[in-house]
């Protein structure tokens, strides 16, 4: 099912782009998701280290993994920094810590309050331990192909 918000879809005016681009993946699934994704992007949109080119819409669709738990609320957001790649890394873990999100899940796949996937940074590639660049379910999770196809898809 695909949903509307105030900010999602968003395509902002201001074309600049700072020397860094990254495509963030957003999901959640608990404690009024829809609400969270707006007000993670109103977070977003005050840091003044970012500029926020453009949103998808908003994909509600099931949970895969544990599937006995509610739906998940999955967005895509495409923003340029002049932020490191580890700064990106560190406000990422900051803001899902910020939306009540514990770093300690119960089980994998877990229901969250938030969940930010690090998608894109550039055209970085990149496989650490922690970390691996263009994410690993880039193209095999529907959750993150959905709303990423439609927003690369529209005039920008």
């Amino acid at each position: 099912m695909i949903l509307h918000s105030k900010n999602f879809p968003y395509v902002s005016k201001d074309k600049r782009i700072l020397k860094n681009l990254v495509t963030l993946g957003l999901g959640a699934n608990i404690s009024h998701p829809v609400r969270t994704l707006n007000a993670l992007f109103l977070k977003l949109k005050q840091n003044k280290n970012l500029l926020i080119h453009s949103t998808s819409f908003i994909y509600k669709n099931k949970a895969f993994g544990v599937t006995n738990q509610p739906d998940f609320y999955n967005t895509t957001l495409i923003f340029s920094t002049n932020l490191t790649l580890r700064s990106v890394f560190s406000l990422i873990f900051y803001l899902e810590r910020f939306f009540k999100r514990p770093r300690i899940r119960p089980y994998k796949n877990a229901p969250r309050t938030l969940d930010i996937d690090l998608l894109l940074f550039n055209n970085l590639r990149l496989k650490l331990p922690h970390l691996t660049l263009p994410h690993a379910g880039l193209l095999s999770r529907k959750s993150v192909l959905v709303p990423l196809y439609a927003q690369l898809g529209r005039k920008q």
